[in-house]
């Protein structure tokens, strides 16, 4: 009751049933029949209430279980929710009756905490040798404290953006800091030698051109499809800040730091200081030796001289043999070109006869090919399995069409008595889908886990499989060859999806297109199912194959011939559903004649349409054939897959389904098309158009280097040193066997950026010395610039390599880590060598005379 604003009172009413028994009474429904009378429901049907049939099994160890996921929110704290579900499921326990259990089915949390110790591990390891690697060099704790302290400062500074741009910390984003540490300490390393000789910020230039070109080749992360770019957005975004952070860090922290701890550049080497601390005497040997050492840089720089004037005098010989050892494309030109113009017709003469594909192309190949032709062709393209997850072992069952969910589940129950036998298996978990599929996933205890057993365990359940017989059995895992004793036959490599707005119509437009396949004589069977299948599926169904003519004829419609067979035939259709205590139950009705009455009482008994009497038989065809299990979609369409094989050559296979299709796509009305599925897969196609933003990245680096010299000649040089270190990627996958996945497109990436570095530096010294000695030949310059920036290329290549060695410790080959560091350290060892040979041949107009 409610009192209003004007003083009057609200009365609220609620109607409640008399009694509180909320099961379905038909008794207690009337309803009007034809002739005006009322009758209860109860009179037509008859109620029974019973436990819905199962439409699927799920047990772990052998008992009926409920499966509950936990999903965490996008930001929430997975360790942490991780901890407190774990705390709530041990308060459940306590509570539960005997004969109930509760456990957890799988924790992805398991798995970071097993990856982030790995990165803690990788990080540490990074740092000691970075910072051993360091004092060994230089044998100045003073160095190495300012190598610690400018580390420190940088991650400090980068860890408040790291909260300014909202990043978060997860796997990719640690393991871009343990990435980044080899990268933001050359910097330091670089800045610090210049200061220590020259005492001015003049190389700051040189950094930031090299720091901005290793960051403009992480941009085309963002710009990768979304499937790779989700995992490495992070990663990238870390790296950049920290190298950002480290540009300020060189030119403001390091000079003032060195002045600061009076930090003075070595100028003695270290066998004088030998010689003082054990006073090994003015003894001619240990003279001759010390003058051999001083003199060591002349007689490098002259042999350094002697080999460039050579190289350019042979500067076209070279340029060749480097074009040969990365490789021209030439494997991948096709067998043969279709079409009838006049360059198909030359090149089919050509290169497409069987004397050249047989015995010239071989040749050809692997003498043009080079480095490249080895990765493309040798190397494998995929993820690696690791075993950092659990070892599961996985079966599954199928049985034909036409069997039970009982049937299915009996089948399973044996296999799962064998496995309860076993005390190795912490868990087993078995589904049972359908009455046509089922599955079980065996789960080991630890101490099990990398022993013989699943092996073991393996083979035994071969063995039972067979003797269980009555369905096909798949048994798979543990990275060796699986079992499967399946002999269906295969559903044809040839497929064509059908697309359009009516499903009926378009049904009927994809069996026109069946008669047109099966008009020629090497195709035997063309399936139509809503997907595509591997194997031949034995479904089958009756279908109502309509006479349209006689129905408008008759007046009858396909809704009025459904509406009045229905009530006959129907089964278990859905009408309505009732509040219980116990919940919502669902009310389904079903027709008594549906269980008397077969097939050919359906054609010929006689049924009331309307006023008059019809037999179905006079209106359609009742026929058993394969059907679609289901109406698929796609971009809002109705879909129809139809599969066949072409015995015979596959290309004029292809060549036959092309013509058919293009005569019968002008068939179709508006909103209706036919389409082959390509299967063929091309280098540089489909999921490789990923290699085209490489071009992004150098077009970054042709910018950033011009402005930094003032010259279109020398960003080309530099650009030129890239392919040579995607040599040493070519050659480091091929020679180890590797695999090549995201991580190994990660290292073209990065390597894009941090091997042009080395060529920054020299170049830059090389256009100062040449600023300040104008009278200095080009050959003595371009030494003078190497011998001065040797020692600082040096160290930043050796600490780069040593900053990527943990990432390919450990017993397993782990994916994207692995070949992100194997392709980064065989293309900074071939950088070198571009570096030192290849870059004074690109840079160098003109042979000068000593």
């Amino acid at each position: 009751m409610e009192q209003a604003a004007s003083g009057k009172e609200w009365i609220r009413l609620v109607l409640m049933p008399e009694h509180d028994n909320r099961e379905f009474d038909a008794g207690q429904i009337q309803v009007k029949v034809k002739d005006g009378r009322i009758i209860r429901l109860d009179e037509l049907v008859k109620v029974v209430r019973m436990e819905e049939q199962p439409q699927s099994y799920y047990r772990i160890n052998g008992l009926n279980s409920i499966y509950l996921s936990v999903v965490a929110e996008e930001a929430a704290n997975q360790l942490e929710l991780s901890k407190k579900v774990q705390a709530c499921m041990d308060d459940i326990r306590l509570s539960l009756p005997a004969g109930y259990e509760i456990h957890t089915s799988y924790d992805t949390t398991e798995f970071i905490h097993d990856e982030l110790n790995k990165i803690y591990l990788r990080t540490g390891v990074t740092v000691a040798i970075l910072l051993l690697f360091v004092l060994l060099i230089t044998f100045s704790p003073k160095y190495l404290f300012l190598i610690v302290t400018s580390l420190t400062v940088n991650m400090a500074i980068a860890v408040i953006f790291y909260y300014v741009f909202g990043l978060e910390m997860q796997l990719y984003s640690l393991a871009g800091i343990t990435v980044s540490l080899n990268l933001v300490i050359d910097n330091t390393i670089v800045m610090s030698d210049h200061y220590l000789r020259c005492k001015n910020r003049k190389a700051f230039m040189s950094v930031l051109a090299a720091t901005l070109t290793t960051m403009g080749a992480l941009v085309i992360i963002f710009f990768l499809d979304e499937r790779i770019r989700l995992n490495l957005q992070d990663f990238a975004a870390v790296v950049m800040i920290n190298l950002g952070v480290s540009l300020l860090v060189a030119l403001f922290f390091v000079p003032s730091l060195i002045d600061k701890i009076g930090l003075k550049r070595r100028r003695k080497s270290s066998l004088t200081g030998v010689k003082r601390k054990w006073k090994m005497g003015n003894t001619r040997f240990f003279r001759w030796l010390r003058s051999k050492m001083r003199r060591g840089p002349v007689y490098f720089s002259r042999f350094y001289r002697w080999l460039i004037q050579r190289l350019c005098r042979w500067r076209v010989a070279v340029c060749l043999l480097l074009l040969l050892a990365f490789g021209l494309p030439v494997f991948l030109l096709p067998e043969k070109v279709d079409g009838d113009g006049k360059w198909a017709e030359i090149y089919n003469k050509t290169l497409g006869t069987p004397t050249y594909k047989e015995k010239v192309k071989p040749i050809v190949d692997k003498a043009l090919g080079g480095s490249l032709r080895l990765f493309v062709q040798k190397v494998y393209e995929g993820s690696y399995f690791t075993r950092n997850e659990e070892v599961v072992l996985y079966a599954n069952a199928n049985l034909p069409n036409g069997s039970t969910l009982e049937q299915m589940n009996t089948l399973i129950k044996r296999m799962e008595t064998y496995l309860s036998e076993f005390k190795e298996i912490k868990q087993f978990q078995t589904s049972v889908e359908s009455a046509r599929r089922a599955s079980i996933s065996i789960h080991f205890t630890k101490e099990n886990q990398k022993s013989g057993f699943p092996y073991t365990l393996k083979a035994n359940m071969i063995s039972k499989a067979l003797q269980l017989g009555g369905g096909d059995w798949s048994i798979y895992g543990l990275q060796d060859q699986g079992f499967s004793n399946n002999v269906r036959e295969n559903a044809g490599s040839f497929r064509v999806k059908m697309y359009g707005y009516n499903y009926d119509e378009l049904y009927s437009w994809a069996t026109k297109l069946k008669e047109v396949l099966l008009s020629h004589r090497r195709i035997r069977e063309v399936t139509i199912g809503s997907n595509f299948s591997w194997w031949k599926d034995d479904y089958q169904e009756f279908y109502f194959d309509l006479d349209k003519r006689r129905m408008i004829g008759a007046g009858v419609g396909a809704g009025e011939l459904f509406a009045a067979i229905r009530p006959i035939y129907g089964r278990n259709q859905e009408i309505g559903s009732v509040v219980t205590e116990d919940g919502t139950e669902r009310i389904k009705l079903s027709s008594r004649q549906s269980g008397q009455r077969d097939i050919w009482a359906m054609q010929y008994d006689p049924f009331s349409v309307g006023e008059k009497e019809y037999k179905l038989a006079e209106l359609a065809k009742v026929e058993k054939g394969q059907m679609p299990q289901e109406v698929a979609k796609e971009n809002q369409q109705y879909r129809l897959c139809l599969q066949y094989e072409y015995i015979g050559a596959s290309e004029q296979g292809h060549k036959l389904l092309k013509k058919d299709l293009e005569g019968f796509n002008k068939l179709l009305p508006l909103g209706y098309k036919a389409e082959a599925e390509s299967d063929n897969w091309s280098w540089g196609g489909g999921a490789n158009k990923q290699y085209r933003l490489l071009l992004i990245v150098i077009a970054i680096i042709f910018f950033i280097t011009s402005i930094l010299f003032n010259s279109l000649k020398q960003p080309l040089a530099i650009i030129f040193v890239i392919p040579i270190s995607y040599i040493g990627v070519f050659l480091t996958f091929y020679w180890f066997k590797l695999n090549f996945d995201q991580g190994g497109f990660a290292s073209f990436i990065l390597l894009c950026g941090i091997t042009v570095n080395a060529s920054i530096y020299i170049l830059n010294e090389y256009n100062a010395i040449r600023k300040r000695f104008t009278r200095l030949s080009l050959l003595r310059a371009y030494v003078k610039a190497w011998n001065t920036k040797v020692i600082p290329i040096f160290l930043t290549v050796v600490s780069t390599i040593l900053g990527f060695i943990p990432f390919m410790v450990g017993a397993e080959k782990e994916g994207f880590w692995f070949p992100l560091a194997a392709g980064t350290i065989g293309g900074l060892v071939m950088s070198v060598i571009g570096v030192f040979v290849f870059l004074p041949v690109l840079t160098l107009k003109k042979l000068t005379k000593l």
